[in-house]
Formats: C-alpha cells, structure tokens, sequence
C-alpha cells in the first residue's frame, strides 16, 4: 500500500507538472469501477507514445492548476481519475482507448448492451448444486458423464434488460464475461482546445466515407464546369482531345491523329462493297448494240455494177426535143 506521506506527494506534484508541460496533449480518464487488470493492459499499450499516471484527486488538481496550459482541466478532475500526457491527438486517443476495450463479468442489475448467449457444450462443471443453478438460469441441461452438459444455445438476457441474480452466477460459473468496457474520457485538452467526450465520439470509418464521397462529388463538379485544378486538368485535357478527334473523323479531317482511324474506316468500307461488286451480274447488251456489233462483223455485200450500153445504141438515143425538131 502507498504511503501518502509529504515528501511522496510533493514528488508526485512535481512529476505531474513536468508531465503537464513537456507533452501537447493532456487527457483526463475517469477510472471508476475500471478493473485494475485492464487499466494495466491499456497502460502498457499507451506506453511507446504516452505517459497514464494515477495519484490522489486533490495532488491531480493542484498540478493542473498550477501549469498555464492545464488549469482549464481542474473542473474536469473528478474522484477516481488519471491522467493520460500523449503525443496522439485527442481524436486518435479517443478511438484508441475506445477500440481497446475488455471484458468484464456481468454483476446483478446490469443492462445488458446486446444479446447475452450461452452456446450449447460440456461445462467441465460436476454435477451437484451447479444443476440446479443453471437449470434456474433457463438452461436446458443434463448429466453426461462426470460433467453437466448444456444441451442447446439459450439468449439468458436481451440486449437492454438487467441481467438477473441466477444468470450473473451463471454466467460466473462458466466464465463468461459479456460486458466490455473501455477507459473512458472526460476531456483532453489540445493547444489551449478542450474537447468532451461527445465531442470525441465519431466513428471514424464513417467520417472517413464521408470525406471519400465529398471528394467524388467536388472532383465531378470541377470535371463537368471544366475547372483546371491539379487533379482534374489531365482528364479535361484528354476530355478535349478526344472529342476533337471525334470531331475530326465526322468530317474526315485527315490529321496525324485521324489517319489511321480514317483508313481503317475507308477499307472496312471497301471490304464490305468487295464481294458486292464481285457478285453482281452482268448486264446484257442491248438488242441495238448487239445489231451494230453483227454488222460491224459480217462482210460486206457486193454491190452490182451497171452493166454499159453499146455505143450503137446510145448513139441512136437522142434527147426527145431533138426529135421533136426532125417530125416538125
């Protein structure tokens, strides 16, 4: 046991306002009802950056009174509490400590946070008054050998109902311990800042998706009124070009960007008329056509060549006036 005596609590008040001025964060936990088996584990675990010291409430006080940056946290100094000197912020503290939780047993008249289940087993328990004890905790049991077996799951209290004098024995018999608890915060102070606990409380993969989502939507917003920031200009850059290359190949701009898409587009086109072309049937010719071309073959006929009249005869053939003449 610890002697309160003089020089040990000038020695603590010494210590704790040095602890008080070299670190930037000081938290004040309230360590009521807290079992000692967990605080040493949450104080082991805080060990690399932080510094968690327990003394008398009014030693507490008069070092946080007596060091500038610490005398808002005198009211916050309540019976039963320590001190937390970290280099952690309070958020991180808080999440900390609150993550880190342990289990203690159920005692009579708690409340029950969620669903208090015994599963179905051997209990290891012999059998004797043990029986009965847990047949009034609603167990379903039986003898089995040299051990009690419980045979089928059983909720033995709902989440937000008092846990009953039977079920808290049970429940300490089988060794289970259902309730979990964590060191809890009252304050810590940062740079002149104290934040309460509520304050604290966040959950931090909420907190996380929301600034995810918040940054979707800015990025999107930015994206569609085309502002340039760091993150957007790539995109809107690429945005731009291609749909001037899509523009480019409506209009069959040749570019160095469009040649390639153009001639691949010209020869899918052309592969596609090929067998059409190559398929077709031909036209006959007309039946003119076919004419012209017969006589343009054929060899010609041979015309007959007048036959000449003997000279005799022409020369008895004289014009019709001339005979008109001779009669007259």
């Amino acid at each position: 046991m610890t002697s309160h005596t003089k020089p040990w609590k000038e020695k603590q008040l010494t210590e704790l306002k040095q602890l008080a001025s070299s670190y930037p964060v000081v938290a004040v936990a309230d360590v009521n009802m807290y079992p000692a088996a967990l605080f040493q584990q949450v104080r082991k675990k805080l060990k690399k950056n932080s510094v968690v010291k327990v003394s008398k409430t009014k030693i507490i006080k008069k070092a946080l009174s007596e060091v500038k940056e610490t005398n808002v946290l005198v009211d916050e100094a309540k019976e039963n509490c320590a001190l937390i000197f970290t280099e952690m912020n309070p958020f991180e503290l808080y999440a900390f400590l609150k993550k880190n939780k342990g289990k203690i047993a159920a005692k009579t008249g708690a409340i029950a946070e969620e669903d208090i289940s015994i599963a179905a087993g051997d209990t290891g328990i012999p059998p004797g008054p043990a029986l009965s004890d847990l047949k009034s905790a609603g167990l379903k049991v039986a003898v089995q050998g040299p051990t009690i077996s419980i045979m089928e799951d059983k909720v033995v209290t709902k989440a937000g109902e008092p846990v009953s004098e039977a079920v808290a024995g049970t429940l300490s018999k089988l060794n289970i311990k259902p309730f979990k608890v964590d060191l809890k915060i009252i304050s810590v102070l940062e740079q002149g800042q104290v934040y309460k606990a509520d304050v604290l409380d966040i959950d931090t993969d909420q907190v996380f998706g929301d600034f995810v989502n918040a940054h979707k939507k800015a990025f999107n917003l930015a994206v569609n009124a085309a502002i340039l920031t760091s993150e957007t200009t790539e995109l809107l850059v690429t945005k731009a070009f291609n749909d001037a290359k899509a523009v480019a190949l409506e209009a069959n701009i040749l570019t160095s960007a469009t040649v390639g898409s153009l001639l691949a587009k010209a020869n899918a086109q052309a592969s596609v008329l090929k067998p059409l072309i190559k398929d077709a049937p031909k036209e006959e010719p007309k039946e003119e056509a076919k004419e012209e071309s017969k006589e343009e073959t054929s060899e010609p006929e041979a015309k007959e060549t007048p036959k000449e009249e003997p000279a005799e005869k022409k020369a008895d053939e004289k014009p019709a006036e001339e005979k008109k003449e001779d009669n007259s």
